[in-house]
């Protein structure tokens, strides 16, 4: 007994730890509530609704609506056929992502009565785009702008995981009776598909309303891109407001008054009769025509063929192009036949403008050809301002042969403004730049060859003198590097003697600071303390011991600067910036000059012999500075370059006129001594200055 409760128990912990299965949802909004995460999980479903309609795939595909939503469902062919519109249905299955929204794949669908269609959302055209009726049923209204059959490329792909394949031989069949609609309202198209037998002219240019499935097209980033509307069977049109009898019945209105402020009062939205001659056309696609000395561009899916001159009645809807009105889903009846207009020739920008859409010439030189592979692309300078041309060519069909940049030429083709700028908030709107497009290659016609100097001969030529000057240069090269083989040498010789000559100076610089430098200070520190004693000392006495004094002082500040020059002790503890830098605040402390030392690049140190030269060269500038020219500023510079070196001080001091003797012997024998060193090393110096406005010294060396 007691083992059957313990295997009991057991059992119970082992139920109560293991995890719970997901919950089965039982609402299309909960399974449209689902993450996309969430969805691939296979989430088990059990649903009950009305069957609203068919979908893409035929045969496999519906969606039904229950008391919270609508979903799209999939099955097999066999159990979809089972059901259709109005039928109370109950299916079990699992989540999918799909590739836009969830949807279900049923595994069992089971009528189980019948049931009313329910009351669709009404929902403006704006609210399709918005992207959120994803399988919702839905009541729109709009203007139709055109009917015709549904091309293959047309259809919607199966979503993303279709498990199933919809029966072949109905599905060419349903298609051959489907047709498309094109549905406007303000701004917004949608496009509505819908069984096949709807005649055209019952529809186009009619105000209806409609209801449907709202179907979308996504990208691979399950992106919305624009929504479709499938119409089930059985579900009736409203026409609310029906098209003209005659559409091309009444008189025609003129081109020139299309979306002026006295025109845009009546009907919106609805189409407009014009009249007009052929300019160019291109069947299944575009066609300008001209009413007066007011173009127009037309587009339209006839393809019965016009030439230019023919006269023709046009029906379509207005619409606003890039800068002037145009027809959109449009229809033309041929008149009569007449001789090709003239182009309207242009003199400036201002008249591409006022003959937008229609056809013009010009002459202009030929810059450029381009060609592509369904066009030719052409680049003319027309009065200084370069203009696009194009014409469609096959790919088969080659350009002209005397189309050669260079040529003057005389254009003439369709006008297209031109207005990638921002307009102006208000007021008129004057864009700078047009295209053409070109009819035929006859609209081109050459007026002046291209000179015999043209670009390719210069290249050829050009050519020439570069192998040349490649030659020679590589000549000069294996010159150069000899001697410059043979100037590193002598330049690794001066360095190793200037080395070794830097190392006696400094050794005779101690002893000059040991001995002769320390006797000198201990001479002056005993004719000072002699002074002391001026009591017990005789006049003449105390005016030697004096004289004595001040010629030991001067001794030892010769002694000092015969040490400083022959020795650069700064530089054996401090690179050359911080050298200049302490030289600098030495020579201006005390004085109302402000200094600035600045160091561009990457601080290095250099070979002995140029750091030794640039801190003299730099102690020399800033010495002569501070003497002679009185500044209030003075400003060190030090650049490290790639493998240049560029020393600059400039004071904004009294300054000299350039190529006259500096005031001071002292001061013109320090410039002299600046270019000579600079010179030493190879580089270039540079002694700016004017009066009154100071003097700048730039010092320039390659290492």
């Amino acid at each position: 007994m007691w083992v059957i409760v313990c295997l009991a128990l057991a059992a119970t912990c082992v139920q109560a730890a293991e995890p719970p299965g997901p919950a089965v949802l039982t609402t299309a909004a909960q399974v449209r509530a689902l993450t996309e995460a969430e969805a691939r999980r296979g989430v088990p479903v059990h649903l009950r609704g009305v069957f609203i309609g068919e979908a893409d795939p035929q045969g496999i595909a519906f969606v039904i609506q229950d008391e919270t939503d609508g979903i799209y469902i999939q099955g097999p062919a066999a159990l979809v056929a089972t059901v259709g519109r109005g039928d109370l249905v109950e299916v079990e299955g699992v989540t999918d992502p799909g590739g836009f929204a969830p949807y279900v794949v049923a595994q069992k669908i089971r009528k189980i009565g019948h049931g009313p269609i329910p009351e669709p959302i009404r929902v403006t055209l704006d609210e399709l785009n918005a992207g959120q009726m994803d399988a919702k049923w839905v009541e729109i209204s709009g203007i139709v702008r055109s009917v015709e059959p549904t091309a293959p490329s047309d259809l919607a792909p199966p979503p993303p995981g279709t498990r199933y394949t919809a029966p072949v031989k109905d599905g060419a069949q349903l298609r051959d009776r489907k047709v498309k609609m094109k549905l406007a309202a303000g701004g917004a198209r949608v496009i509505v598909e819908l069984d096949g037998g709807s005649n055209p002219e019952d529809y186009v240019d009619a105000q209806v309303r409609l209801r449907g499935i709202c179907f979308n097209l996504h990208n691979r980033n399950r992106q919305f891109m624009r929504p479709f509307v499938q119409v089930p069977r059985g579900a009736e049109i409203v026409v609310e407001n029906p098209p003209p009898e005659k559409p091309f019945g009444d008189q025609p209105r003129p081109v020139a008054s299309l979306f002026r402020f006295e025109q845009l009062t009546g009907q919106r939205g609805r189409r407009v009769h014009v009249r007009g001659i052929v300019v160019y056309h291109r069947p299944g696609a575009v066609l300008w025509i001209r009413d007066g000395d007011q173009g127009l561009r037309v587009e339209t899916a006839q393809r019965e063929v016009l030439q230019p001159g023919d006269e023709v009645d046009v029906v379509g809807f207005p619409a606003r192009s890039k800068y002037s009105a145009e027809l959109e889903d449009a229809t033309f009846q041929k008149r009569a036949t007449h001789v090709a207009l003239l182009p309207h020739v242009l003199t400036d920008v201002s008249s591409a403008l006022r003959n937008d859409a229609d056809l013009v010439q010009l002459e202009a030189r030929l810059v450029e050809v381009r060609r592509f592979p369904d066009s030719v692309a052409l680049t003319l300078d027309w009065r200084q301002t370069a203009i696009r041309a194009q014409i469609y060519l096959p790919e088969n069909v080659p350009e002209p042969a005397e189309w050669l940049p260079g040529s003057v030429v005389r254009v003439a083709g369709v006008c297209s403004v031109k207005t990638d700028e921002a307009g102006p908030l208000g007021g008129l709107w004057e864009p700078h730049a047009f295209e053409l497009l070109l009819r035929s290659p006859a609209d081109l016609t050459v007026i002046q060859p291209p000179p015999w100097w043209n670009a390719g001969r210069v290249v050829w030529l050009l050519s020439g003198f570069l192998a040349l000057a490649v030659g020679s240069v590589a000549v000069v090269m294996l010159a150069s590097r000899r001697r410059l083989a043979d100037q590193e040498h002598r330049r690794a010789m001066a360095e190793t003697e200037f080395t070794a000559i830097l190392s006696e100076r400094n050794r005779v610089a101690r002893e000059i600071h040991d001995t002769l430098s320390q006797n000198l200070g201990a001479i002056s520190v005993q004719l000072e303390l002699a002074r002391t004693h001026a009591a017990e000392i005789s006049a003449p006495a105390l005016n030697h011991i004096g004289a004595a004094h001040q010629l030991a002082r001067a001794a030892l500040a010769d002694a000092r600067d015969s040490i400083w020059n022959m020795r650069s002790h700064v530089l054996e503890k401090s690179d050359l910036g911080e050298a200049l830098e302490g030289i600098l605040l030495r020579m201006t402390e005390g004085t109302a000059v402000i200094p600035s030392m600045r160091v561009d690049g990457a601080r290095r140190r250099l070979p002995p012999v140029v750091e030794n030269n640039l801190l003299r060269i730099g102690q020399e500038a800033i010495t002569n500075a501070t003497k002679y020219a009185n500044p209030t500023r003075l400003d060190v510079r030090l650049a490290f370059e790639g493998r240049i070196v560029r020393l600059a001080v400039e004071d904004n001091g009294v300054g000299f006129v350039k190529g006259a003797q500096p005031s001071g012997d002292r001061r013109n024998f320090g410039l002299v001594g600046i270019k000579e060193r600079a010179e030493l090393l190879g580089g270039t110096a540079e002694i700016d200055s004017a009066p009154g406005q100071g003097t700048r010294v730039i010092v320039s060396v390659s290492v």
